[in-house]
């Protein structure tokens, strides 16, 4: 028979042990190791006798519970420079692919060192040019002495074209401060009355303009072609001319009180001297040449070489 208020705290510790490994109480597991337990009563003690069975003990209860293991050598792991990984050659990564060469690039870095000139538009700060447009030919020495006679004399500066071989003529002059301001006026009522409508409609129309009033003569060396327009819009507008357009449109019997004198000038010269498209661009072209002919001449107010006293005119 056995107490457990009599056990020691080994033997107490390791039964608990027992049973707490079987799911039992202090009780239970003495019972099922073959001892009594006591059982206290208030009046009567009783008490169980029987003969001790020998039973096989747990080899763990043989053993000393505060008896600690031997220590088991744990092997040294292998610090990151011997770490080594083997990879087999079908698990190899692929090599990356040649960079392939851009022509496109190397093209436009060739262009801009032949030209020398980055991508930026080079605009004259002096005048404005776009210098990306090819320039037209230095002045001839009769243009400079044509342009300086009529800057001295206060009259406009007119020069001659020839065409196709020289099988057409034509005479180009520049227009007064007042012919110009009488451009400008028409192509604001124009744009006033929603005739216009964009930036560009409004410098075509006052190009055209332009060009029907600059336009002094058309001729044809091989045809009986002959027409000679007036020099001058009016006498208000430009003095000092032989011939005016409101003059010469009253001989033709075509004039209109009513109607702006402009517009009459260009009626003319589309129905009876520009007539077709073609005809009108290139005569166009060539009144841009002889613009921008003027523009470099005035820009050669500073330049010391403009007269040559020793050339004579041709």
């Amino acid at each position: 028979m056995v107490d457990p208020n009599n056990m020691s705290e080994e033997e107490l510790a390791l039964l608990k042990e027992v049973a707490k490994a079987k799911g039992q109480t202090l009780e239970e597991a003495l019972v099922s190791l073959g001892h009594v337990v006591a059982v206290k009563k208030e009046d009567d003690v009783v008490s169980f006798e029987g003969t001790a069975q020998e039973e096989e003990v747990p080899a763990f209860m043989t053993t000393n519970p505060l008896a600690l293991d031997p220590l088991v050598p744990i092997a040294e792991e292998p610090q990151p420079d011997e770490l080594k990984i083997e990879v087999e050659a079908d698990f190899e990564p692929p090599e990356p692919p040649a960079v392939e060469e851009d022509e496109s690039s190397e093209t436009d870095e060739d262009d801009d060192d032949d030209e020398g000139v980055g991508s930026v538009k080079q605009i004259c700060v002096q005048c404005g040019w776009d210098q990306d447009v090819p320039t037209i030919p230095a002045p001839e020495h009769k243009d400079k002495l044509a342009f300086l006679q009529a800057i001295l004399g206060h009259k406009v500066f007119s020069k001659k074209y020839t065409m196709f071989g020289g099988n057409l003529r034509i005479t180009l002059r520049t227009l007064t401060i007042r012919e110009i301001d009488i451009l400008y006026q028409a192509a604001f009522t124009a744009q006033k009355e929603e005739r216009i409508l964009t930036s560009t409609d409004y410098y075509e129309y006052l190009n055209r303009l332009r060009l029907h009033l600059q336009l002094t003569s058309f001729s044809a060396s091989t045809a009986s072609m002959h027409i000679k327009l007036p020099e001058g819009l009016s006498r208000a507008t430009h003095e000092g001319c032989q011939f005016y357009w409101d003059d010469f449109l009253k001989e033709e019997k075509i004039f209109d009180e009513s109607k702006d004198l402009i517009h009459q000038v260009s009626d003319y010269v589309i129905d009876k001297v520009l007539k077709t498209e073609h005809l009108q661009r290139t005569i166009t072209h060539e009144c841009s040449k002889f613009n921008r002919l003027v523009s470099k001449l005035e820009a050669s107010v500073d330049n010391p070489d403009f007269w040559s006293e020793t050339e004579q005119p041709s």
